[in-house]
């Protein structure tokens, strides 16, 4: 397990969707807002950070996923001792591990061009928020790219289910004069509930923080289940 984690870790650092979509479009994002609207600049780290993760975690993982199984990496799972689970588990933590390290780099970019004053202790908060929302977004990405056969078709997909999800948050908008339909679906939408983790451990609001991680486990678990029953390891 330790070997797939370093090596997965290892070429995950090396990705270009990584780059761009987690690294450069949030800070695009922290640079337009704090030249265009520099009073709120400020307010909108929490959000940009969530989708930074958010896409990695989900979308890039997605691709990476399905790259995989195209190349047949997965049908050499059945040539070894090692269980699947132990294997999803292994290449999941690596990534859940870059998707940290990047709201890290994305948090100190917004510090820094922003002028943000920055408790370290809200990190002892923020970690497991981060790690249990991105090992539940990688595992769904397992699910997804099990559904499709190609890129495109994991394109449209993914999208699908992403944008429902960051529109129907609290990431860049309030939800408070939204239908109550929108109101609902973000009620029970994960990624709204990492969004409330990540405000909740900057506002040092420990009863949002503690209930956002309680459901963000049960998540955890349910995708973990998804991820394991729709494996597949080849696309024959």
């Amino acid at each position: 397990m330790k070997a797939i984690f370093v090596l997965n870790l290892k070429s995950s650092m090396k990705d270009m969707y990584l780059l761009f979509w987690s690294i450069l479009m949030p800070f695009a994002a922290i640079i337009a807002l704090r030249i265009f609207l520099p009073s709120y600049a400020g307010n909108y780290v929490e959000g940009i950070i969530a989708v930074s993760v958010f896409f990695y975690s989900f979308m890039t993982t997605a691709f990476i996923a399905l790259s995989q199984r195209k190349r047949g990496v997965y049908n050499l799972l059945h040539a070894t001792p090692m269980p699947l689970w132990k294997y999803i588990v292994s290449i999941s933590s690596a990534w859940a591990t870059v998707a940290i390290i990047l709201s890290y780099i994305v948090l100190l970019f917004a510090i820094v061009i922003n002028q943000l004053n920055f408790p370290l202790y809200i990190l002892l908060y923020m970690t497991p928020i981060i790690l249990i929302a991105s090992l539940s977004f990688v595992f769904l990405s397992f699910f997804i790219s099990s559904l499709v056969k190609n890129e495109g078709h994991l394109s449209m997909t993914a999208n699908v289910l992403m944008i429902p999800m960051l529109l129907c948050s609290n990431a860049f908008f309030t939800m408070e004069k939204a239908p109550n339909l929108i109101q609902y679906i973000s009620l029970v939408n994960p990624f709204e509930w990492f969004l409330n983790g990540i405000k909740s451990a900057f506002l040092n609001n420990f009863s949002t923080w503690g209930e956002s991680l309680l459901l963000l486990l049960g998540c955890l678990a349910v995708t973990l289940i998804i991820s394991l029953k729709t494996f597949k390891y080849s696309d024959q």
